[in-house]
């Protein structure tokens, strides 16, 4: 807990050296960090993404990192975890028409934008849920069937904050979870 609360914090207050990066990279840092529980439940992690932007690098590692390790935790018993993670670089515009839960409100129709887009075919959650996630402490499941702090997802969102961007969790029980991002290039 304590050590998660320390990269909440530094998510909000540590030093914001924007560089252009390969997201690739840090997607295969992360696979290698993550390479055990990879492993032991037989994932399947497919990325289709080739693009570079100007991040701060360690706080998309640690999104990618709490992402990628969510998906393996709430993947189905029985079930090996599929994760497949794509970026696109594309106007607001474009984005808005492709995803209307956005309402044309959150990206300038001509600014350009990089979707990320993170899915997984693990336990899901409840529809209704799906802004509340982001929330400190927030879990959807007790401490007994999944373990963590309620916090990983809170670290997610303030990234995502520090780079301007925007994040929507879409989920069906039982069916996976999406995580869309949008970061502006």
């Amino acid at each position: 807990l304590i050590e998660d609360l320390l990269t909440y914090s530094q998510a909000n207050s540590g030093e914001k050296k924007f560089e252009v990066t390969n997201l690739n990279d840090i997607i295969q840092d992360v696979k290698n960090e993550l390479a055990e529980s990879i492993e032991e439940k037989n994932a399947l992690i497919e990325v289709e993404s080739n693009e570079k932007l100007s991040i701060i690098p360690f706080q998309f590692r640690q999104l990618f990192s709490n992402l990628i390790g969510n998906s393996l935790k709430f993947s189905l018993a029985g079930k090996p975890p599929h994760i497949i993670i794509k970026s696109e670089i594309a106007t607001g515009l474009i984005l808005n028409n492709q995803k209307p839960a956005l309402s044309g409100e959150k990206l300038s129709a001509q600014k350009k934008y990089c979707h990320i887009s993170i899915s997984d075919n693990g336990i899901g959650f409840n529809p209704e849920y799906s802004s509340r996630i982001f929330e400190i402490f927030q879990r959807l499941h007790g401490k007994d069937e999944f373990p963590g702090t309620g916090i990983g997802l809170a670290i997610v969102k303030k990234i995502i904050d520090n780079h301007n961007g925007v994040i929507i969790a879409s989920g069906e029980l039982n069916k996976g979870a999406t995580f869309d991002i949008y970061i502006p290039v």
